[in-house]
């Protein structure tokens, strides 16, 4: 997965994804990407935001977080889903391998930005999993090249959807504990 991170044009055609199940990518790959996410955003909110809020709260903060963010994937990975097998009956391992490799650059930016919140023009590079996912529908999903577009508009109004969901329930969940 590294590798399509770094040349996504070159490695969605080579690598060979057939020995890992969606059992698998959700069964364990997922679960330490979410616990290491956790690790990073507590440990981030713990430096930056704990002298005004208190280790309590920043603690269930990063809970509802690293929740919230993993509810977002299921949701868009259900909907991603639905829409990859109506751009050609695209099986839900590939779909789910292909969608976590494209949110990977949120979730690395949202850890990163927790920990220096200072650097938040980086947010810019959330654009990345965009150009993953661009090259990702061509060459691994294997969509034809008139369909790209459409895919592309429909997957990012699913992923926006599912982040502004997560955003909101944070907030809502949030504004019960905080002043």
């Amino acid at each position: 997965m590294a590798k399509i991170f770094v040349s996504p044009r070159i490695y969605w055609q080579r690598y060979d994804f057939s020995s890992l199940t969606a059992k698998d990518l959700h069964g364990k790959v997922y679960p330490l990407l979410m616990s290491a996410f956790f690790a990073v955003v507590l440990f981030g909110s713990a430096l930056n935001r704990m002298p005004e809020e208190g280790f309590p709260i920043v603690l269930l903060d990063t809970v509802v977080i690293t929740l919230l963010f993993a509810l977002t994937y299921f949701l868009v990975s259900f909907l991603e889903n639905w829409i990859c097998r109506m751009y050609g009956g695209i099986e839900y391992r590939k779909s789910s391998i292909f969608l976590l490799e494209c949110m990977l650059p949120f979730y690395l930016l949202y850890a990163v930005l927790s920990v220096f919140p200072s650097l938040f023009f980086l947010w810019v590079l959330v654009a990345y999993g965009l150009y993953l996912m661009y090259f990702g529908s061509q060459y691994f999903l294997k969509i034809a090249y008139d369909k790209v577009i459409i895919f592309m508009i429909m997957s990012v109004l699913v992923i926006v959807l599912g982040v502004a969901v997560a955003q909101t329930l944070d907030g809502i969940i949030m504004g019960f504990f905080v002043d």
